[in-house]
């Protein structure tokens, strides 16, 4: 034990980890918001952070809040490494865009490493429209992940 300085009173200093590296863990909150970000077919950023390279992305989920809609049959598909790693590309007409809800994502399944996203770069979380623009929508992506590197 050793004596702190200012109130005199011995402490424990706790022993540098010997286990091997840390875990860094973290939940990443991204956005979408047609009357912000637009609804053209392409392939766009969500409003959100990037995370580091070999971030294991653990779980996620969508939070849509305004149901993404239509003049066609669009589709969004959201992903880090591709467009749908995430999330398949479906179309706004079934789920998980057709409802006012919470929903779990395609990918990764939590509790299975063999559906991990694991990251190859600092990126952020992409989503792909397709086929149709939209003409409204709003939606959160709340991603839980890793770092162990």
């Amino acid at each position: 034990m050793s004596q702190n300085a200012v109130t005199g009173v011995e402490e424990r200093i706790a022993a540098e980890h010997t286990l091997g590296p840390q875990v860094e863990h973290g939940v990443a909150r991204y956005f979408y918001n047609f009357g912000v970000d637009g609804g053209l077919i392409a392939t766009t950023q969500l409003r959100g952070p990037t995370l580091p390279d070999n971030a294991v992305i653990k779980d996620a989920y969508i939070d849509v809040t305004v149901v993404p809609t239509s003049g066609g049959a669009a589709t969004i598909g959201l992903g880090f490494e591709t467009t749908t790693d995430i999330n398949n590309e479906d179309a706004v007409s079934g789920a998980p865009w057709s409802a006012i809800a919470v929903v779990a994502t395609d990918a990764p399944t939590h509790g299975t490493p063999g559906g991990y996203v694991k990251l190859t770069g600092n990126k952020g979380l992409q989503m792909i429209i397709g086929t149709a623009a939209l003409t409204a929508g709003v939606f959160a992506v709340i991603v839980e992940y890793d770092v162990t590197e």
